[in-house]
């Protein structure tokens, strides 16, 4: 049976996004709750030797929650991990540079990819984790063929430099997707329903 929220997270809960990510931000807005951020200062790297996309996605998550989490008294802490696998089944990370970018958007033209989207939620009372829960989302991505002109065009744009695969699917790789199958803002980078879902579970209702 999970943890009832005290009643003073429960009448204004208090939700700690521990991302820098500007779009995790932005969707998060989307659902209408106050939030406060805290970057967290996991470092990925630590994470290069896990090759299981499923499992990395999971643990990193799970990682940048718990790294907040060690910094605050109460609420609830909100760590998300989003990767881009090639059709080859390699982790597609964020590009090094422009030349990284393309390779990665070639080695994506014309095929089916997916991406993996995991959340993990963080219950902080009294600077103790009393309650977790973690969501997964895969979304199956289908680009059209690209052309050499269209992806100079894209990485001409600059879009691609923060984000995983080489780019970012709010933007002008709009252009580039020819079937979606799944939850877009889990491709953006937070999976809104799933979220919704997981802090039904801590007695928060959106």
């Amino acid at each position: 049976m999970p943890e009832k929220l005290p009643e003073h997270l429960l009448a204004t809960p208090r939700l700690i996004l521990a991302s820098a990510s500007p779009r995790r931000r932005e969707l998060l807005e989307n659902l209408g709750v106050n939030f406060d951020v805290l970057v967290s200062d996991f470092d990925e790297g630590t994470l290069a030797h896990i090759v299981d996309p499923v499992e990395y996605v999971a643990r990193a998550a799970e990682s940048k929650a718990e790294a907040v989490a060690a910094q605050c008294r109460d609420g609830i802490v909100l760590g998300g991990d989003t990767d881009v696998v090639a059709p080859d089944g390699k982790i597609l990370g964020k590009p090094t540079d422009l030349d990284d970018a393309r390779r990665m958007l070639w080695s994506l033209s014309g095929k089916t990819h997916h991406v993996y989207s995991a959340i993990t939620a963080l219950l902080v009372v009294s600077g103790v984790i009393r309650q977790r829960g973690a969501r997964l989302v895969t979304v199956g991505v289908r680009f059209r063929p690209l052309s050499e002109r269209a992806i100079d065009l894209y990485l001409a744009a600059s879009e691609y430099g923060d984000k995983a695969g080489g780019y970012g699917i709010q933007g002008r790789a709009m252009a580039f997707v020819d079937q979606l199958d799944g939850d877009l803002s889990a491709v953006i980078g937070l999976p809104l329903t799933a979220l919704t879902d997981l802090l039904g579970e801590f007695g928060v209702s959106l």
